[in-house]
């Protein structure tokens, strides 16, 4: 019997279908599947996994932070995620709950297809030792608490090319993050099959400071101004460190990657227009 995760937001509406979820799988594959309820509460991470689970698919019932929380807790060893949006945006679910079953029949008989979306693997060195190291989906920001001061970060490339950033911040995205905070702050939409991620300044001091679209096989380092203020590395905008002068952060390819159960009546470029308005299709 395998297990099927249901990765729930804890409210009403996403508990209810997780319910139905839990009948369906109990009436239509009694033998086949057993259901394994995550209940995740708002904007805070999921608790300890249980003990033995060994999930076949996962299913997000939530908004686009429920399904992060998913995929840091149960996606990086490759396990599909099926995301439901229940939440107000919902970019990165790939189904309405009308549609809902009409998706899980696939998932659940191996007959669905998959993207597999590229990850950061993202370290601090403090005096040449890791203090914090984490994988990350969407983006890793680095910004300030005293939002009167104004950072000073060094950026390396490869350990070459080397800017300095004065700015409010700077954001590391992959290609799924370049939709969000990056997005907001001015960086480019990278479509999520390219090997690259973004570096994308927040509220530069110069106008000449602009994003940068970087290869994915890059060796990223941020370097933290030994005067630099309270600042802090937030993830995926749910986990966050507090950092001090003089840390270096390097983000380099993950080797995981995260599959989201693909919906064959959905196009990434459709999803652009109707979910962002970025542009409008003739008709």
């Amino acid at each position: 019997m395998r297990d099927i995760v249901i990765a729930a937001r804890d409210t009403p509406e996403c508990l209810k279908l997780a319910g139905w979820t839990v009948d369906f799988l109990a009436t239509d594959f009694p033998e086949l599947f057993r259901a394994i309820l995550d209940k995740s509460p708002s904007r805070s991470l999921m608790g300890p996994v249980p003990e033995g689970a060994d999930p076949f698919l996962v299913v997000s019932l939530g908004g686009d932070g429920t399904l992060l929380q998913a995929a840091r807790r149960w996606g990086l060893c490759g396990t599909p995620i099926l995301g439901v949006n229940m939440g107000t945006l919902g970019f990165l679910a790939e189904v309405e709950p009308s549609r809902y079953g009409d998706l899980l029949v696939p998932a659940l008989k191996g007959e669905a297809a998959f993207d597999e979306r590229k990850l950061l693997d993202v370290r601090v060195l403090r005096n040449y030792e890791t203090v914090f190291h984490t994988t990350v989906l969407n983006d890793a920001v680095v910004d300030k608490g005293a939002p009167s001061r104004i950072l000073n970060l060094r950026l390396s490339v490869d350990g070459s090319n080397t800017w300095s950033y004065r700015a409010d911040g700077l954001i590391l995205a992959t290609t799924t993050g370049s939709t969000a905070y990056n997005l907001s702050a001015g960086g480019p939409v990278v479509h999520p099959s390219l090997p690259a991620f973004v570096v994308t300044p927040i509220c530069p001091f110069t106008l000449s400071s602009r994003p940068l679209v970087l290869p994915l096989d890059s060796v990223i380092e941020i370097t933290i101004d030994e005067s630099a203020p309270t600042i802090f590395l937030t993830v995926d905008g749910q986990m966050t460190f507090e950092l001090a002068a003089g840390d270096r952060i390097v983000a380099v390819q993950s080797d995981s990657v995260v599959r989201l159960v693909k919906n064959p009546h959905r196009e990434y470029l459709d999803t652009l227009q109707h979910k962002l308005g970025l542009f409008h299709k003739d008709r």
